[in-house]
């Protein structure tokens, strides 16, 4: 059975990175690399280091965020030790099939290493983080959708034939917020943890019912942590946290305007940005494909293009570069910390803080 799955995975992750290369070919084989190559060599070598500070400054304000939440059960993390942790699974994400899954599932063991928080209360903190980032971008693409209805509308007609699709750009918004009050109401209540624990116990290995009976009681914990957390004050909860979490997605789009203007294309940041926002969400739909690729470049061939963008195709391309070159400089730090954990010892139990009864 576990052989079964694993060998499902493994398919699925090379479906997925066939997938991106496929498109990614497909996008650009007709492009003039050597007018890429102009392209990208006009930005500079020290503007390039400028290209990279909006995702470092976007997973600061998250850590910011992410911090508050923490607080809740009044425990200080520490916020470099957050953003370790965000760096190293960041690179994960963004770089493996199915990154989001991996990455999720080390949170807790490097929350446990680097800011010595119990696993009961790593997930649940994990569920907060999960709930701020989903409501948050439910009010980020909302408001961004709005702000540049005008160029969906053109998109919309450009590429799709109708300009009033632009109104299902709405939808995202809706069904994210839809989303982020589903995660609440059911950890509000609790026993989501519990429930989570009756499902894997009726799984056929005796090895795995023996290590889930030992850790029941996490599992009663976790449920405790996030029953409190949504019971918390709203304010310091999960408004002030959002807040952080929102700007950090906004610097996505900052990220993506940035890139285009050293490029030399004419666009406005809200025409950017209702652009960025709709990839962003269609980017998390299929993260099969890691870090969206392929997904993302077509989109934004197609855009630049629909936008009326002079040489669309080569700017795409040196903009595609600029990016995924971005993220593989912050992947790179991200797993030169995690080349670091095999050299950090051993976390004993006893180094843990206890749990909260």
């Amino acid at each position: 059975m576990a052989n079964l799955e694993g060998r499902g995975l493994l398919a699925l992750r090379v479906v997925g990175v066939l997938t991106a290369l496929t498109l990614v070919l497909w996008t650009f084989h007709g492009v003039d690399r050597s007018r890429v190559a102009d392209l990208v060599g006009h930005v500079g070598a020290l503007t390039l280091l400028l290209v990279a500070l909006p995702q470092f400054l976007s997973l600061s304000l998250e850590c910011f965020g992410w911090r508050r939440v923490f607080a809740v059960w009044g425990r200080r993390v520490d916020q470099w030790s957050l953003l370790r942790v965000r760096l190293m699974t960041e690179a994960v994400a963004q770089t493996l099939p199915l990154g989001v899954i991996w990455s999720e599932s080390l949170k807790p063991l490097l929350l446990a290493r680097h800011a010595q928080v119990p696993a009961s209360e790593s997930v649940a903190a994990i569920v907060g983080r999960k709930y701020l980032l989903v409501s948050s971008q439910a009010v980020y693409v909302t408001a961004l959708v709005a702000a540049g209805f005008g160029v969906l509308r053109h998109l919309s007609g450009a590429l799709l034939g109708r300009p009033g699709y632009a109104w299902f750009a709405f939808g995202a918004g809706a069904l994210l917020a839809i989303l982020a009050l589903g995660v609440g109401g059911a950890f509000a209540r609790g026993q989501v943890a519990q429930r989570a624990f009756e499902l894997l116990r009726r799984l056929p290995s005796q090895r795995v019912r023996a290590a889930l009976q030992a850790q029941q009681h996490s599992f009663k914990k976790t449920d405790g942590f996030t029953e409190q957390y949504f019971a918390a004050p709203f304010l310091q909860s999960r408004l002030l946290p959002g807040v952080f979490f929102l700007c950090g997605w906004l610097c996505e789009s900052l990220e993506s305007f940035l890139i285009l203007r050293l490029l030399g294309a004419d666009l406005s940041f809200f025409s950017v940005a209702a652009i960025e926002v709709m990839l962003s969400f269609v980017r998390n739909v299929v993260f099969v494909i890691p870090a969206g690729l392929g997904v993302q470049d077509i989109g934004y061939v197609s855009c630049l293009t629909a936008l009326g963008v002079p040489d669309a195709l080569t700017l795409a391309a040196a903009f595609s570069l600029l990016k995924r070159g971005k993220e593989l400089f912050w992947a790179l730090i991200g797993y030169t910390l995690l080349a670091a954990e095999a050299r950090l010892p051993q976390l004993r139990p006893e180094q843990l803080q206890p749990e909260r009864a």
